[in-house]
């Protein structure tokens, strides 16, 4: 391990070099032994350390023997690693007169560089990557230990395309969807970011950081718990095992640690083990806690197949997937499950993806039959706290109400004031759960208010677009969409035009994202109080330069440009005119092109099936219409998102016409 394995593979292999990653952990307790052996060997390997001033993988301890990234360059270099660079995050700017001569310094932007110059050294080299572990910055930052940048990001979802390109950049699962009229946006989860903003790398001009905002707490609905009975305990018989589960950084591990602290100071035996290594990025979090009459009747702390007794459920996925369920046994299991459809790591690769939910639900249903409650404790957590993290409070409190609990209430009271976090707000959540499970009929009632409709017929949706698209350009605009749409005799195919032409013509230029942008300040102030102070994160054709990527590279601009933003989309009349001076650059170009294109194929098809509409043709014809709405996105990602959609359109005519697919070319 740790890269050894590359010094007997080496002298047999094709490849010249190869990069080994280690954990500041690893490094410090084998880590080294082995960077040793590969300078004993002479092969060409290049460590990346990965300091993040925890050990993850055993619930964040600290490295022991007062590691630094300093101190571990120092040691590289006295083993005998000439070339060293340290990679740092921006925020996290290292102190160089700590560091020997001769180590170079970069910001984590510029990582894969330094990772093509490290190919081309001779012999062992190194990069120590310094970034603090996101859980821990959180942990740290509740408690006053770290630095909290007064910072924040946000999207504006009019501007946003619903690419995902920002979630591709940054891996964060504190980017979430957000449905509208006009498509799955995105939008940041202000309760669970780290304030990485690696999610500015995302090529969107929808991006805004604003200095001097603090979180409106919405509106909450002021809920009378009446009198809660209290529940019958279950009986511990030898020891009595729950499972919470959840995802990092939403507080699984503070449950696990107030339910061992309230048992013990139940005057029960208590043992927890936390499973979160991959806590940093919103990974899978599992919590085992055994109880007992007495310490000694607890023997091991993980809980083994079928043995739990009580599942604290704090996400769908987690404990609906197979590691838990097979934690669980019909007739002795009892969960309790938030039904809220918290985003998972798939949905910054695939931005469509959607949570098979009633799969999910269904999975549990069969293990647990009438053994399992779900309720939408994140939406109950936001209608009556202003905030979702309280959540697994919530389920903690519906849990125990339902007699899954075998510790008293006033031990867990005392617990949640002896943790010292959010106390009133934590209380409050628990009672919350409580009357969850007391009073499950009313929790729509509760959550009614937030439902917002959307239009739901399709003339209300041609209506919708044809005012934006006013709004957009002219009404000469919107009556030129609505004429094709009105053409289509079929409802699936006239749905389909009507969502398909409207986002070709819509296409989001500079005029059109200033004039959405001119709303931002607005909608800030909605989401945000203090002194808001916005900066906007572009990159204009006419100023960017090339960054590592190849890409254009975004800059930041304050508040003043929104006066240019006035400016511009005061000029939108130029739009598509000779007059106009981006309608010359390659994007502009295409965009004008596949309107075209998508106007001669809706004439062809229509002509077509007012001859012979057989159920083949209207299939392929549908998907044709519907297919723009898969060139989203800016720039580079709506280049390449348009290339994936010609070959898709050729195919898709093909079949239209009854003839067989193009083959695709090889290098395809």
């Amino acid at each position: 391990g740790e890269g050894a394995n590359w010094i007997g593979e080496a002298p047999f292999s094709t490849r010249r070099h190869v990069f080994q990653n280690l954990g500041d952990g690893t490094y410090n307790h084998s880590g080294i032994l082995a960077i040793r052996a590969a300078l004993a060997a002479g092969v060409n390997i290049t460590y990346k350390i990965l300091f993040n001033d925890a050990v993850a993988m055993t619930g964040g301890q600290p490295n022991e023997g007062d590691l630094t990234p300093d101190r571990i360059v120092r040691e590289l270099r006295a083993m005998g690693v000439n070339e060293v660079a340290v990679v740092h995050d921006e925020k996290e700017e290292p102190d160089r007169a700590l560091y020997p001569q001769g180590t170079t310094f970069h910001e984590r932007a510029e990582l894969l560089e330094v990772e093509r110059r490290m190919q081309e050294v001779p012999g062992v080299s190194a990069i120590v990557y310094v970034q603090t572990c996101a859980a821990e910055k959180r942990r740290r930052r509740k408690r006053g230990l770290f630095p909290d940048p007064d910072l924040r990001a946000w999207i504006n979802p009019d501007v946003c395309e619903g690419c995902g390109d920002c979630g591709v950049q940054s891996n964060c699962v504190s980017i979430v969807p957000v449905d509208t009229e006009l498509g799955r946006k995105r939008a940041i989860d202000q309760s669970s970011c780290n304030k990485d903003f690696s999610c500015l790398n995302g090529f969107c001009p929808s991006f805004v950081t604003v200095e001097g905002a603090r979180i409106r707490k919405a509106a909450t609905v002021d809920l009378d718990l009446g009198h809660l009975p209290m529940p019958e305990l279950p009986e511990i018989r030898g020891t009595h095992n729950v499972v919470i589960t959840g995802v990092g950084g939403t507080g699984v591990v503070t449950i696990g640690a107030i339910l061992a602290q309230a048992a013990y100071m139940d005057g029960k035996g208590a043992a927890m083990m936390e499973m979160a290594g991959l806590a940093q990025k919103g990974g899978a979090v599992h919590i085992h806690c055994r109880i007992a009459n007495a310490p000694e009747d607890i023997s091991a702390v993980r809980v083994a197949t079928g043995e739990a007794d009580c599942v604290i459920g704090g996400d769908l996925v987690v404990t609906a997937g197979a590691k838990t369920l097979g934690l669980m046994q019909t007739g002795r299991t009892g969960a309790v499950v938030n039904a809220h459809e918290i985003i998972t790591g798939d949905f910054t690769r695939d931005p469509d993806f959607r949570l098979p939910a009633d799969q999910l639900r269904l999975a549990l249903e069969a293990r647990l039959k009438e053994r399992v409650r779900f309720f939408d404790a994140s939406a109950l957590a936001e209608a009556l706290l202003g905030d979702a993290i309280f959540s697994n409070m919530i389920v903690f409190g519906a849990a125990w109400q339902a007699g899954l609990v075998p510790v008293g209430h006033a031990a867990i009271v005392e617990a949640i004031r002896l943790n010292g976090t959010a106390v009133d707000g934590n209380l409050r959540a628990f009672e919350i759960g409580r009357w969850a499970t007391v009073n499950p009929d009313r929790i729509s009632k509760v959550l009614a208010p937030r439902i917002v409709e959307k239009p739901k017929t399709l003339d209300e949706r041609v209506a919708f677009r044809a005012a934006h698209l006013t709004d957009y350009q002219s009404p000469r605009l919107a009556r030129r969409y609505q004429r094709l749409v009105e053409r289509a005799q079929d409802p699936a195919l006239k749905e389909a035009i009507a969502l398909g032409y409207h986002k070709l013509l819509a296409y989001k230029d500079e005029y059109e994202v200033a004039r959405l942008h001119l709303s931002t300040a607005e909608r800030l102030a909605a989401e945000f109080e203090g002194d808001l102070r916005p900066h906007f994160h572009l990159a204009p054709p006419l100023l960017s330069r090339k960054g590592p990527d190849g890409r254009p590279k975004k800059r930041s601009f304050g508040p003043w440009i929104l006066r240019v933003f006035r400016v511009l989309a005061g000029l939108r009349g130029l739009r598509g005119t000779p007059l106009d001076p981006f309608g010359y650059t390659a994007e502009r170009r295409l965009e004008r092109r596949l309107i075209r294109e998508y106007e001669r194929d809706m004439k062809t098809i229509l002509d077509a099936l007012s001859e012979e509409a057989s159920p083949e043709r209207l299939e392929a014809a549908v998907a044709r219409a519907r297919l723009p709405l898969s060139i989203r996105g800016f720039g580079p990602v709506k280049m390449e998102n348009a290339r994936k959609a010609e070959a898709e359109r050729a195919e898709l005519m093909a079949r239209f016409a009854g003839g067989p697919a193009p083959l695709q070319e090889a290098a395809e």
